[in-house]
């Protein structure tokens, strides 16, 4: 039985140029990039070209690429520079952050939690009145995982400025799904993340602006001009650059992006027509044109994913990072919805590469499964 993919929020499989692109640095082309040799050199070539298509991706200086083992460390070593340089400790994140952001955020300093609307929409007016002297960093989603929705960052970066404060941008889900140019945001850092856009895993960056005073997080040799220690994942920077290329080809291509978003309203659409009260959260609010989060009235969402993975279906419940608690979303929780309504609704996301067929095949297995469960009760 053929597979639907439909959680391209969580992860990508690796696309066939990435892979072939990668490939030889596993063997032939094995060689430490800081060794003094020819080969090496080749190598060495290779994270430079990398880290230049990764810099066009998100419109910035190729020297403004850090790359790291993904998003998690990216986001972490972000709040770890922001108190280092800074000398303050109080941290503030929105209710909807991924786990990454949150967890970091806690065990680094002193969190303030800014709440989001029943559309997932941040705050902005309380954002703004925490914004003192005192806190060190604001770290913020450029889009929503579970929900795709936008983050209004407008002006947040001024303002850091203003008190002299970090604004740091969790730019995971944003790359190869919309246009985007890190240096307009006012953001100070950003992470990325290879595997949410065809890349490997294991493999991300932190962006790091012009004005950001910066202190490493992991210490040793002069990788990555002195802000990462370690020797580079050759293959998996390599890989990361061919997939920036090809997001970037995709996310240029206006027709490409609009097919997108036209599948997901479509899938969108056919299950609030199947299941009568549903609604979509976060739909009142921009959100990437690949995701959609719809409440399944009365019915368990796990017991869902079950029964559309038997019909070929995979899709999700929110953040594959909380995929193995039974606790409901926080992101849904934080947008007001009780934890009945959080544990009855499923997450689709769409890739590049999502067919027409594929999502009516997806809207009869719905049918089937909605069936299924009505039959019995």
């Amino acid at each position: 039985m053929s597979m639907i993919y439909l959680d391209h929020n969580a992860t990508t499989p690796v696309a066939p140029e990435v892979l072939e692109a990668m490939l030889p640095y596993f063997a032939e082309r094995f060689h430490n990039p800081s060794a003094p040799y020819p080969p090496a050199e080749q190598s060495a070539d290779a994270v430079r070209a990398a880290r230049s298509s990764v810099a066009r991706l998100v419109g910035a200086d190729p020297r403004q690429i850090t790359f790291t083992s993904g998003g998690s460390e990216s986001i972490t070593t972000a709040l770890h520079s922001a108190l280092r340089t800074t000398g303050r400790r109080r941290i503030l994140i929105s209710a909807v952050e991924h786990s990454a952001a949150r967890r970091s955020a806690v065990s680094l300093g002193e969190v303030t939690t800014i709440g989001v609307d029943a559309e997932g929409a941040v705050d902005r007016a309380t954002l703004f009145e925490e914004l003192d002297g005192e806190v060190a960093a604001v770290s913020l989603m450029l889009a929503n995982n579970e929900t795709g929705v936008l983050t209004d960052i407008r002006g947040i970066g001024a303002a850091c400025r203003e008190v002299g404060a970090i604004f740091h941008l969790d730019a995971v889900q944003g790359p190869g799904k919309l246009p985007l140019d890190l240096a307009a945001t006012g953001a100070h850092l950003a992470s990325l993340s290879a595997h949410k856009l065809h890349g490997p895993k294991g493999c991300g960056a932190l962006w790091i602006a012009e004005d950001a005073p910066f202190v490493p997080l992991v210490h040793g040799g002069p990788q990555e001009s002195e802000r990462r220690a370690g020797t580079e994942n050759v293959p998996g920077v390599v890989g990361f650059g061919r997939a920036a290329e090809l997001a970037r080809a995709y996310v240029e291509d206006e027709a490409a992006l609009a097919r997108t978003a036209a599948l997901r309203d479509r899938l969108e659409s056919g299950l609030l027509e199947r299941l009568g009260e549903g609604r979509v959260h976060g739909g009142g609010s921009p959100r990437l044109g690949n995701t959609t989060n719809v409440h399944f009235p009365g019915r368990d969402a796990r017991t869902l994913l079950l029964l559309l993975a038997e019909r070929g279906v995979l899709a999700s419940a929110g953040s594959a990072c909380n995929a193995q608690r039974s606790a409901p979303s926080p992101v849904l929780l934080a947008m007001g919805s009780d934890p009945e309504e959080a544990a009855s609704s499923l997450r689709f996301s769409l890739g590049r590469h999502t067919t027409s067929e594929e999502i009516d095949t997806t809207l009869e297995a719905i049918s089937e499964v909605l069936a299924t469960l009505d039959a019995l009760g």
